[in-house]
């Protein structure tokens, strides 16, 4: 192989040096020193296109304070992130604190992220509270809506980046929690508020208050039995763990067995009418909508047709099985059942 010689190394140009820039706000030509700099591929000068004296100005108010709303404005315009915890150490840094924050965002953790990557809220501790597999189970939505459902549900007052974390945290709970009453779902609407409050007190280093709501929230974890420590066995099974035992409890009751359905056919021994209903059942769980009957059959046969071509089917396994023979009658069931 040949060696790389000196030209071959200028057979790449380099990206021509820019020493002034027109400011995209003011229309002034000033020099490179007097723009940030950027590593978002749309500043292909390596700079963001406004000067530092406007991005000052487009942030503050009239009086040069820096307005929270105005700051949010400008970095989508620039594509630039805003990262609640990042903000918060340029705040208490000497100096400019959006030139900190500029700074910052330049470290190389951040310097590929752009304003859908913004974090409004203190980062808490993930392992905690959300999926860290999963980083959208964390990450909150910029364009989340306060509505008046969320508002009577939560009750007035919070803002917005709170109403987000008590909704993120229901949704995390209530399938894991049994909601037999409205009394049982206040205690976790309870739980939720205080525990959330304790953890963004927690990333605020604000101590005094992040003990008050986490001796609130252990208060209420207690009513509300979410602390697993005290969850019996019949808490986690209605009081019933075994099958025996729900058998006994079937047939104690009096008007239970002669209202029970009667089935012009039974589909349980139909291993994909069995997959079918598995797999709706876990649908169901998260949130998502029940699939086709013919959707599971038809990946039954194909599992079951590579299983024949691998090892055959010497004793005649699959050559009468009910899945097959009574897939008619199991449409009729379903269709019966749903009318």
């Amino acid at each position: 192989m040949p060696k790389l010689t000196k030209t071959n190394k200028s057979s790449v140009n380099p990206q021509k040096k820019v020493t002034q820039i027109t400011c995209a706000a003011c229309g002034e030509n000033k020099k490179v020193s007097e723009y940030y700099v950027s590593y978002n591929p749309i500043h292909q000068t390596g700079r963001i296109s406004y000067c530092k004296v406007c991005l000052k100005k487009m942030i503050c108010d009239e009086s040069g304070n820096v307005q929270l709303d105005k700051l949010k404005e400008t970095l989508k315009l620039i594509d630039k992130p805003f990262i609640y915890n990042l903000w918060k150490t340029s705040l208490e840094e000497p100096g400019d604190s959006f030139g900190n924050f500029i700074k910052n965002l330049a470290m190389t953790q951040y310097r590929k992220l752009g304003y859908a990557d913004s974090r409004f809220l203190p980062e808490v501790d993930t392992k905690l509270n959300y999926d860290t597999s999963n980083p959208e189970s964390y990450e909150f939505k910029i364009d989340f809506q306060v509505t008046e459902e969320i508002i009577d549900k939560w009750g007035i007052g919070y803002k917005n980046e709170e109403y987000q974390a008590f909704e993120k945290k229901y949704g995390l709970l209530k399938n894991n929690y049994t909601e037999k009453t409205a009394m049982h779902t206040e205690a976790l609407l309870n739980y939720i508020r205080y525990r959330v409050k304790e953890e963004l007190s927690t990333a605020a280093e604000d101590v005094d208050a992040a003990k008050k709501w986490g001796s609130l929230a252990k208060d209420a974890a207690t009513a509300a039995k979410i602390n697993p420590s005290q969850l019996s066995k019949a808490d986690l099974s209605d009081g019933l763990s075994t099958f025996s035992e729900l058998s006994q409890a079937v047939e104690k009751e009096v008007d239970i067995i002669p209202i029970l359905p009667r089935f012009k056919y039974r589909p349980n021994d139909a291993l994909d009418f069995n997959i079918w209903c598995y797999v709706n059942y876990i649908r169901d769980l998260s949130g998502l909508p029940p699939c086709k009957y013919e959707d599971i059959y038809a990946f039954y046969d194909r599992r079951k047709a590579d299983y024949v071509e691998q090892y055959g089917d010497p004793y005649g396994i699959f050559s009468d099985e009910p899945t097959e023979k009574n897939r008619d009658n199991i449409k009729n069931f379903i269709k019966e059942e749903g009318e």
